[in-house]
Order: structure tokens, then C-alpha cells, then sequence
């Protein structure tokens, strides 16, 4: 079914109210994981596949890499799919720009067929919110790339203070830092990118609010050292990737890890432009069995040391993949980014409990919780927080939005496909109520309640 009989089928239904109240996202649990070990067992469809070429977009990152283990390991061309071209960008917006032009007039244009992103940016690109140009571009999300692996970072300037999660530990940093000199600021690497919003809900969480009671700055990443160094940022919420560059730079310290404010958060996607996944649904299918391999691949510990020297070549060839040169060691890309000093934190702090799960970066699952599928309720978290912070139009279709662009559909097909037991594939589209560090919880049947209470604490 194409995205345009998707769509119009949806809007059918919501006219008759099936789809009210919550229909869309069902507010149950998952079924539990099956203990015993499964082998993959992906189908031959090499030579089904319609097209053995696609263009992904993607931003240089930790996050990234089971896109660049399918390449480097050739379980893209296992798939039949045998030029997927990794193109790096350096900005979502950019990213944006190059899905909206498309590759319909060839490869060379510059256009791109799909990439990694963050939420809620498929939805937005949909409906025509944030593009310069006059056209909506139909999306789809296909599935979810890993959890963890963000933080919110100190400057040397306030490592004095230990900030910290408690809200009664933050309130006294503003008026310090002033006597030093200047106000404390807080720094994305975009406007409006889930790294925003992580640090808008942790500002406010700590009775701060954002453009309010702290400016927070859209840097570019290019220039977050230099800011820093000139005290213009303080608390950074960033990848681990932009993260481990402030620390080896000894200017930033990670202070708070995203998972600290929502254990298993989703972390970025892959999504498709829906005009390509409707013309080319085999070599869809292809791609996904090939990324969702590639997951297993990297959560798997008898692969962590050849993962950390893959990412840690391709991460500073400015051939490959970057425009500059980057200086690493391997031997802080152990896939493990500074879980050891986040334990010793964790253990520490007397709110956190010592058996608290592992911040490491996961790709496949977490906690015996899937990290790839592509729950329709956290897609509806993202975009209720954009309504919390005046970003939608006030007329925004967001549950019809969110079914016509999530195709956790096809996630499941192609789980299917590689051998995934029914018994770990979610049962519903829901992962149901959240809950978060502060102890605000997220009901997805119930997100104008949980808007309410969030604009009350503003």
C-alpha cells in the first residue's frame, strides 16, 4: 500500500473515531525476551532486490555504527544491496534538504533516498514544517539505531560545582557563575534535535526554563571547543562522539547521561523517503534485515574489539567519512564510552541504586528491551514535547502523523526474516507508560495530561 492510500485510509478511520482515544498507541507492555539463544537465519533475496543501490545520509557518530559495520562487513551486499552509498553531513539540516531533493534525477545530484535522524524530524518533513521549500516529503521510519550514548557535559569552569540531578544542587550555580564573570549558557550542536530536547527537559526538570532563565545555543560542532574556551557554554548536551572531543580536549566532563533521565530513551533512526520504500519494497526489506544484522553484530561482546577499531579508523579518515582529521585512541571507542566513570558516579550518588543498568551504548536490545523497534509512542513523546515547547501548529495531526509515517510494520517483517522469534518481536506499538528521573511519567494514551503537567511546571 502505498503512503498516499496509507494516509488517506488513516484519515478515513479517524473520521469515524476508531482511531480516538488512543487507539493508535495501545498503552501495553512487550512480551518478555525468550532466554534461550536463536540464530539468524536471513533469506536469500539478493536477487529479488529491485535496485542494488540506495543513498543514506548520516552525521559522523558512535551511534551510527551498525550502518558502518553492514558496509565494512559486506552484510549489505549479503542482502544484494552492493552500492549503498554512507554519505556524512554535518548538520540535520542538511540532512532535510538532501531528502527533500531526492535522487530521482540521479545520483550526482546530492540527494539522498534516506539517512539517519532524529525524532521527530521524519514527522516534521512530512507534514512540511520545517523545509524551505513548499513541498511536504512523504517519510517513513524503519527503525531505531540504538539507546544511550548521549550526555550533558560540564565546562572546567563549573566542574567545581558536580552538577548533578537533584534539583536543589543546581539552584545556587547561576548566581556563582555570574560572580565569575558570566551567566551560565547551555549549548546544542542544532535547534529542535532530540539533544535539545533531552537538555530542555532536564533544565526544567530543575525548575529552569529554557530561553526563560537560560539561553540555550545552537552551536555548530565545528565550533563547540572554541565556544567553550571562551566560557560562552557551559552545559552541553551532546553525542558521545562531540562528547569524548571535549573531554580529550580537557575543556568538558560528562556530568549526566541521557539514560540517567530515561533509562532505554530511543535513540536516533534510519527513515526512508516513502516515494522510494513504496517503488522499491524487496530492497527495503534488504536494507533492514541488513542494519538489523548489524545490530546484533555490534551488541555482541566477541565483536566489541574489532568494532572499536572500525569505528575508530573510520572516524578519522577524512577521506572516508569526515572533512578534517580527527585524533582518537581506540582505547576510549571500546563501545563503552565512559561507563566506568559513570558507574563510579552512579554508585555514588545516594538516589541512584548500585545495580543500576549499564549506560553502555546498545544497538539491538537493552535490559532484554528492544532498541530497534520503532515504538509509535515514543515517536508520540517527541512530537508532545515539541507541542510543550510551541513548535507545531496548533492544528497538527499528530496521531494520524505518526501512523501514516511508522512502518514498524516492515520492522517486524524483517525481523521475521533474519529468524527473530515472534517471542521478542513487541506485541504492540506501545512500550506503555514511561517514567522519568524526576518521577513524571508519560502515558501515551494520555499526552494532553501529560502536556498539562509540564506546562504547569513552567
Amino acid at each position: 500500500m502505498s503512503y498516499e492510500s496509507r494516509r488517506s485510509r488513516r484519515k478515513f478511520l479517524n473520521l469515524l473515531g476508531l482511531a480516538a482515544g488512543g487507539a493508535l498507541l495501545q498503552n501495553c507492555n512487550t512480551k518478555p525476551p525468550v532466554s534461550q539463544p536463536w540464530q539468524l537465519s536471513p533469506r536469500a533475496i539478493s536477487s529479488q532486490a529491485e535496485v542494488p543501490s540506495v543513498r543514506i545520509g548520516f552525521i559522523p557518530s558512535l551511534e551510527i555504527a551498525p550502518l558502518l559495520v553492514a558496509q565494512k562487513q559486506n552484510i549489505f551486499a549479503k542482502y544484494g544491496l552492493t552500492d549503498v552509498q554512507l554519505v556524512p553531513l554535518t548538520s540535520w539540516q542538511s540532512i532535510c534538504d538532501r531528502l527533500e531533493l531526492g535522487t530521482e534525477l540521479g545520483t550526482n545530484t546530492g540527494g539522498l533516498d534516506g539517512s539517519h535522524l532524529c525524532s521527530p524530524l521524519p514527522e516534521l518533513l512530512n507534514e512540511g514544517v520545517i523545509n524551505r521549500y513548499t513541498r511536504k516529503t512523504a517519510m517513513y521510519i524503519l527503525m531505531r539505531l540504538h539507546t544511550n550514548g548521549g550526555y550533558i557535559s560540564v565546562s572546567q569552569r563549573m566542574k567545581p560545582f558536580a552538577v548533578q540531578l537533584q534539583r536543589a544542587a543546581f539552584a545556587p550555580f547561576q548566581d556563582v557563575a555570574r560572580f565569575l564573570g558570566s551567566p551560565i549558557k547551555s549549548a546544542i550542536a542544532e535547534a529542535g534535535d532530540n539533544y535539545d530536547l533531552w537538555l530542555r527537559y532536564w533544565l526544567s526538570a530543575m525548575t529552569i526554563i529554557p530561553d526563560r532563565h537560560m539561553e540555550i545555543m545552537a552551536i555548530p560542532p565545528v565550533q563547540i571547543q572554541e565556544q567553550v574556551r571562551q566560557n560562552q557554554a557551559d552545559l552541553l548536551c551532546l553525542n558521545s562522539w562531540q562528547t569524548w572531543q571535549l573531554a580529550s580536549a580537557n575543556l568538558a566532563e560528562p556530568a549526566i547521561t541521557i539514560a540517567d533521565i530515561w533509562q532505554n530513551y530511543p535513540g536516533e533512526l534510519i527513515a526512508m523517503r516513502a516515494d522510494w520504500v513504496d517503488k522499491f519494497p524487496i530492497a527495503t526489506q534488504a536494507l533492514m534485515q541488513a542494519i538489523m544484522e548489524a545490530q546484533i553484530w555490534c551488541d555482541d561482546p566477541a565483536n566489541w574489539n574489532q568494532l572499536n577499531t572500525m569505528l575508530a579508523f573510520n572516524l578519522t579518515d577524512s577521506a572516508d567519512l569526515v572533512n578534517a582529521p580527527l585524533k582518537i585512541s581506540a582505547q576510549l571507542l571500546k563501545n563503552r564510552f565512559f561507563v566506568n566513570r559513570d558507574r563510579r558516579q552512579r554508585e555514588q550518588s545516594p538516589r541512584s541504586p548500585k545495580n543500576t543498568p549499564s549506560l553502555a551504548l546498545k544497538y539491538w536490545s537493552s535490559n532484554g528491551i528492544s532498541v530497534s523497534y520503532p515504538y509509535k509512542s515514543h515517536d508520540l513523546w517527541f512530537l508532545t514535547e515539541y507541542r510543550r515547547w510551541h513548535r507545531l501548529p496548533e492544528k497538527f495531526e499528530t496521531k494520524e502523523t505518526i501512523d501514516a509515517v511508522n512502518r514498524e510494520d516492515l520492522w517486524r517483517q524483517a525481523a521475521r526474516a533474519i529468524g527473530v522469534p515472534d517471542t521478542i518481536i513487541p506485541n504492540t506499538t506501545s512500550r506503555g507508560v514511561e517514567t522519568f528521573f524526576d518521577g513524571v511519567t508519560f502515558d501515551p494514551s494520555a499526552p494532553d495530561k501529560y502536556l498539562a503537567s509540564q506546562r504547569l511546571a513552567q
